[in-house]
């Protein structure tokens, strides 16, 4: 691990607070007065907003404690609290309560208009990509594979290189569909941009709705799994982007009708000689 990431951010913050200006003064004051098991869980955007200033202003605090931006922050943060507080219990219980909380919650806030509306898209497109970084990335993934499925050809790519060149070459004809948790990864954001200039339909899922991402979606899919940075590989975060591809792929299904399961009968008996 890097040396400064050994720091705690209050180390940090007590080098810095002299001279600190009044909303960074305001960013050490709800610090310090907040639980950090509460703080990790928050993007930037909800940060900021909480706190009462803006984005720029959390970027700058950031660098000004030497840090690269907010991951690292929300890093320095996690490891200040030292063992995060864990649950009691069984393991395999906590785990399927945390699973079923996601999917509950990702079900409560999901809007049909919207799941209407992403289908409409991807299927009036010519072409369709879905991307993601990091464990998103599965999920662009599964989305590709399960509406195949249904006749509709989307592609994925996982090379960050690659995925800016078949943006760069997308047209008002085609779609995007991109997956970030945090709606504020440097990867998807440009993308993002690269297609909202050339009029692409985007089609964005993500856990944050006020995240700088959410702001170029045509159609915005809201899953609700939070993540410390020190738990992003949890699977709970998967299963709700799961949740979420099922449903649009359903209806996707249902707005191609009698087509739709014209090709899941064909994609069945392709498939079906590789069983035993």
């Amino acid at each position: 691990m890097d040396e400064h990431l050994k720091e705690t951010i209050f180390d940090r913050i007590n080098m810095v607070e002299g001279y600190a200006t009044k909303q960074e003064k305001a960013i050490i004051e709800f610090i310090r007065t907040h639980q950090i098991k509460d703080m990790i869980l928050l993007s930037i955007t909800e940060f900021s907003e909480r706190v009462g200033v803006g984005d720029a202003t959390m970027l700058r605090f950031c660098r000004k404690l030497g840090l690269k931006g907010y991951s690292e922050f929300r890093f320095l943060l996690s490891q200040s609290e030292g063992e995060l507080e864990k649950k009691t219990g069984c393991v395999a219980d906590v785990i399927f309560e945390d699973m079923v909380m996601a999917l509950k919650s990702t079900h409560e806030i999901l809007d049909q208009a919207q799941i209407e509306k992403a289908a409409d898209i991807i299927l009036k497109a010519n072409h369709v990509y879905a991307f993601g970084s990091g464990n998103s990335g599965a999920a662009a993934q599964e989305l590709c594979n399960k509406i195949l499925r249904l006749g509709v050809h989307c592609e994925y790519k996982a090379d960050a290189h690659f995925q800016l060149i078949t943006v760069s070459l997308l047209t008002e004809k085609d779609a995007l569909v991109l997956f970030s948790v945090s709606g504020s990864t440097q990867d998807m954001l440009e993308l993002a941009k690269y297609a909202s200039k050339q009029g692409t339909p985007l089609v964005i899922v993500t856990n944050y709705l006020k995240s700088p991402l959410a702001k170029y979606a045509n159609a915005l899919l809201y899953v609700v799994a939070k993540s410390a940075p020190l738990d992003s590989g949890s699977l709970v975060t998967k299963v709700s982007q799961l949740y979420v591809i099922d449903v649009l792929s359903r209806e996707i299904r249902k707005q191609r009708g009698e087509a739709a399961e014209e090709d899941l009968r064909n994609t069945a008996i392709a498939v079906m000689g590789k069983e035993i």
